[in-house]
């Protein structure tokens, strides 16, 4: 799941429609590109220059691994590319609330595992915790969550890139909420946690703050919870699907991420409530 070295878009003079017109002239990768370079003019004495020496320089970012400097080089609407090369230092994470939009639960994947943080219980932990990761990836977070948190704590962390599903579900030809994308994919959830919404996090937020109703909040932490972990699961299969949109070649394809890998924790977190 290696897309970096796929694209073209690192210098002024090639954006999107260039790309796909290098692409067709089987000029897939980096070195593809460099090779033609050596042979002679691939798009113009001046832009085969400028073109070459940033190949030169996002390579060397790459090869010192420096997620920082590469997120400069790489235009923000590509930075999905750099996902599989730093795959291990992204956090997976979104947020109920209440109807104040006051975050309620926080539930997060991330390479320490899976972790929910509630209001009242240790929710104040939950930047510091976040702040480990370099990458975030939310579904409509950078329009809702990551708003609503920045509100509610004072010295909120910033990323260096934020993959946000919702907008690139797009180059996928997918579109709707996290749920309908789940179900269009085929990663649809359990029975008991069909049909429950964001209306219903409320609902159930309030039932254990005003009856303290044991269910409803495990039902609310699980659900909060494959809110996070399945982003992994969509996002992924959302970068195999826009390799085959791009009818790219010789990609080694590898199996999406499989929520059964940590459904035991996560039924272990919610009966630990």
């Amino acid at each position: 799941m290696r897309f970096l070295e796929r694209t073209f878009q690192l210098t002024k003079g090639v954006g999107p429609w260039r790309e796909r017109d290098l692409w067709a002239r089987d000029l897939a990768t980096w070195a593809d590109f460099e090779a033609a370079a050596a042979r002679g003019q691939v798009m113009g004495e001046r832009l085969d220059r400028e073109l070459l020496e940033a190949i030169g320089k996002t390579r060397a970012a790459l090869n010192k691994r420096s997620l920082v400097e590469l997120a400069a080089l790489v235009p923000a609407r590509e930075h999905w590319r750099l996902y599989g090369d730093f795959l291990d230092q992204a956090a997976f994470f979104d947020i109920e609330a209440d109807g104040e939009n006051e975050p309620t639960v926080v539930g997060v994947m991330d390479r320490e595992g899976v972790a929910s943080f509630r209001r009242g219980v240790d929710l104040d932990q939950f930047p510091a915790r976040l702040a480990r990761s370099p990458i975030w990836v939310t579904f409509n977070g950078s329009v809702y969550d990551v708003p609503v948190l920045r509100k509610a704590f004072a010295d909120f962390p910033t990323p260096v890139l934020h993959l946000d599903l919702r907008f690139l579900i797009r180059h996928a030809k997918l579109k709707g909420g996290l749920k309908g994308v789940e179900d269009a994919i085929g990663i649809a959830r359990p029975p008991h946690l069909k049909g429950v919404k964001g209306l219903d996090a409320i609902r159930l937020w309030r039932e254990w703050t005003l009856a303290k109703e044991l269910g409803a909040l495990r039902l609310l932490v699980e659900y909060n919870l494959y809110d996070a972990i399945n982003l992994r699961s969509v996002l992924e299969w959302t970068l195999w699907r826009i390799a085959e949109l791009n009818a790219w070649q010789h990609v080694e394809r590898a199996p999406i991420f499989e929520r059964g890998d940590v459904l035991y924790d996560v039924s272990r977190l919610v009966l630990s409530l």
